[in-house]
């Protein structure tokens, strides 16, 4: 066997070895126990803070939006898509008065052109998204450079919901 191949093959070989060392000393102890991942990983995730609450605890409040929303385009669109996480606006929010919400329980409530481009605006490669109950194949595309519609009187741009209703577009 030529003296090339032969370093070859000891090169592989020394490669392959710590490899298989390497893979031992760095692999976590509970990888494997129960599949192919980390078994520790559930009770790291459990032991999280949630920050979500899902739709069903807006709608205890907040009914006229979801009445809206569930005739729309956006019925299958979680609230918190939008308004960001609202677990403890869900748990504290009614022990205040209209309109004496803490910053710290205020929702998002978007109101740019850029908020409604994150989904809408022009993407060649999201061309169809298919929903489990409505029979809508396209998400209403714009190009946001484009649709850019000014106020008449003070010729600043406008809000796309200055013309659709966002819970129900």
């Amino acid at each position: 066997m030529p003296i090339h191949i032969k370093r070859l093959v000891l090169t592989f070989a020394v490669f392959l070895g710590l490899f298989l060392i390497l893979q031992q000393v760095l692999k976590p102890k509970s990888f494997g126990e129960l599949g192919h991942y980390r078994f520790n990983s559930i009770n790291e995730n459990a032991s999280k803070e949630l920050h979500y609450a899902g739709s069903d605890k807006c709608s205890k409040c907040h009914e006229t939006e979801q009445t809206e929303k569930t005739d729309g385009f956006h019925a299958q669109l979680k609230c918190e898509a939008c308004h960001g996480p609202g677990l403890k606006h869900s748990l504290f929010a009614d022990k205040f008065t209209e309109g004496s919400l803490p910053d710290s329980l205020k929702l998002i409530k978007p109101s740019e052109r850029k908020d409604c481009a994150l989904c809408h605006q022009k993407n060649a490669a999201r061309i169809k998204i298919l929903f489990d109950t409505i029979d809508n194949t396209m998400i209403r595309q714009v190009d946001v450079m484009k649709h850019k519609l000014l106020d008449k009187k003070t010729k600043v741009e406008m809000k796309c919901i200055e013309c659709h209703n966002p819970h129900q577009p």
